[in-house]
């Protein structure tokens, strides 16, 4: 008989965690877990609902970090003023992220935990070095980086019976941007995205974080992109400086697929749409 859970308390959370099996379900927004279920013809599970969770649906910041529920929505983040001080990145991915139907349910944890190769969030906690907090049925919490809970393509590395409660983000002095594109501008999933993150004085780039999404299984980091724009001036960049950068990296990434060509020309127009944002 199908069980259905919403635990309100941490507490409840761990005990739900001990019974969970291999047809328990973890769900927050559902916005890809429901896709899956469609797609795989899975009846009769179970569900453990993470939303009725406070702890989870908050967003807080220290002197140091900003912490982010797992169970906010794109729609929270969307309009949050410490995400825009500080991620302003993530305030362009999420926005860009499906309909505002869509926004409204999916979460930030669930975006992490999906590890698709395609989502949008995934390039923004990498090039901030994010991590996540993770709880397991005997309440103990650990911190992993996102880039190690992510291994792509609809697959992570999360114990069958853990859960991702916090994304915790330094706080820094950088400037971020994120770009995407798809079969359409917002209500779609990505063909290519790219977060570029940077430390800017007096207009020259002194430090540069680059990942290119949709490439591969995950992410990845294009330091030929971030050598190519260190030290310069933001105002006199243009990706046809760097154009030799960009294509050597999604070379690299997938030489063997056709899509290649497309998505190299389609990553220069990328760069120039972020270096225009990251001028503002």
């Amino acid at each position: 008989m199908a069980r259905f859970e919403a635990p309100c308390t941490i507490e409840e959370l761990c005990n739900s965690l001990k019974n969970k099996d291999n047809n328990t379900y973890i769900i927050a927004g559902g916005t890809d877990l429901i896709i899956h279920f469609n797609k795989k013809g899975i009846f009769g599970y179970n569900i453990i609902d993470l939303t009725k969770l406070k702890e989870l649906k908050e967003i807080n910041e220290t002197d140091e970090e900003i912490i982010i529920g797992s169970c906010v929505t794109m729609t929270e983040i969307e309009n949050n003023p410490l995400i825009n001080a500080h991620v302003p990145a993530l305030i362009d991915a999420v926005y860009n992220l499906g309909s505002q139907q869509i926004r409204n349910k999916a979460t930030i944890g669930g975006n992490v935990a999906n590890s698709s190769q395609s989502g949008d969030t995934i390039p923004v906690l990498f090039a901030y070095d994010a991590n996540v907090e993770i709880i397991d049925p005997l309440g103990n919490r650990r911190i992993e980086k996102v880039e190690n809970v992510v291994e792509g393509l609809e697959k992570n590395n999360l114990n069958f019976d853990e859960v991702i409660t916090k994304i915790i983000i330094k706080k820094n002095n950088a400037k971020s941007a994120f770009s995407k594109i798809g079969s359409r501008k917002a209500v779609t999933i990505s063909k290519l995205n790219c977060c570029v993150k940077i430390k800017i004085n007096n207009n020259i780039i002194e430090d540069s974080v680059v990942y290119l999404g949709a490439v591969g299984p995950k992410p990845i980091r294009a330091k030929s992109i971030e050598e190519k724009i260190l030290n310069k001036n933001i105002n006199n960049i243009v990706s046809a400086d760097i154009h030799d950068a960009i294509y050597m990296e999604i070379e690299n990434a997938i030489p063997n697929r056709t899509s290649k060509h497309y998505k190299k020309s389609a990553a220069e127009g990328l760069i120039d749409d972020i270096l225009n944002k990251l001028r503002r």
